[in-house]
C-alpha cells in the first residue's frame, strides 16, 4: 500500500507541482514576458531529456527521463499560451505514468532488483497480464489513436504547427516528441 501511495504521489504531485504553480500564476508570467523563457526552456528540456533517455540503460532513469521530456512538452505548451491544453496533457500523463511506474516496479521486482535493461529478460510469457497492461499504458502515453495521449498531443501539435514558428525550432520539437 505504501508503494502504491508513493508512486501516486510521485507521478501526480511532485513532478507536476511546478507546472501547476506556473499555471496558477500564468497572468504574472504573462505580464513579465517570461512566456518565451517557458517556451524555449520546455523545448530544450523536452529534446535533451529525450536524447538522454535513448542512450540510458537503467530502467528507472529511462522512465524518469521520459517524464522529464513530457514535463518539458507541457512547459512548452504553456509557453505558447495554451495553459488549459497543458493541464489536460499533464493530467493524462500523470495518470498513465503512475501506471507505468507500477508496472516497471513489478518488472524490476521480477528481475530480482536488477534495473539494467541489458540484463533483464526471459519474462516473456510468465506475466502476460502485466505485459498487456504495460502495452496499453505505453499506447496511451505515446499518443496512439483514440487514447488520451493522442487527444492532447494532437491538439498541441496542431497549435504548434498552425503558428509561425521558425523551422529550426520545429526540428527540436520533432526530435523531442518522437524520440
Amino acid at each position: 500500500l505504501l508503494l502504491l501511495l508513493g508512486l501516486w504521489f510521485h507521478s501526480s504531485t511532485l513532478v507536476t507541482a511546478g507546472l501547476i504553480l506556473i499555471m496558477g500564476f500564468f497572468d504574472v508570467v504573462l505580464s513579465f514576458g517570461l512566456v518565451v523563457v517557458l517556451f524555449y526552456g520546455g523545448l530544450f528540456t523536452m529534446f535533451f531529456s529525450s536524447v538522454c533517455a535513448v542512450f540510458e540503460c537503467d530502467l528507472k532513469k529511462i522512465v524518469a527521463l521520459s517524464t522529464l521530456s513530457q514535463m518539458g512538452f507541457s512547459m512548452m505548451t504553456l509557453g505558447m499560451g495554451y495553459y488549459f491544453v497543458s493541464l489536460l496533457h499533464l493530467v493524462g500523463h500523470a495518470l498513465f505514468k503512475s501506471c507505468l511506474f507500477m508496472q516497471v516496479g513489478f518488472y524490476i521486482h521480477s528481475c530480482f532488483g536488477q534495473q539494467d535493461v541489458r540484463g533483464c529478460g526471459g519474462l516473456g510469457s510468465s506475466f502476460f497480464f502485466v505485459h498487456l497492461q504495460m502495452v496499453v499504458t505505453l499506447f496511451c502515453l505515446c499518443g496512439l489513436f483514440f487514447t488520451s495521449g493522442f487527444v492532447t498531443k494532437d491538439m498541441i501539435l496542431f497549435f504548434f504547427f498552425g503558428s509561425s514558428w521558425v523551422w529550426f525550432l520545429k526540428f527540436f520539437f520533432f526530435g523531442g516528441v518522437f524520440l
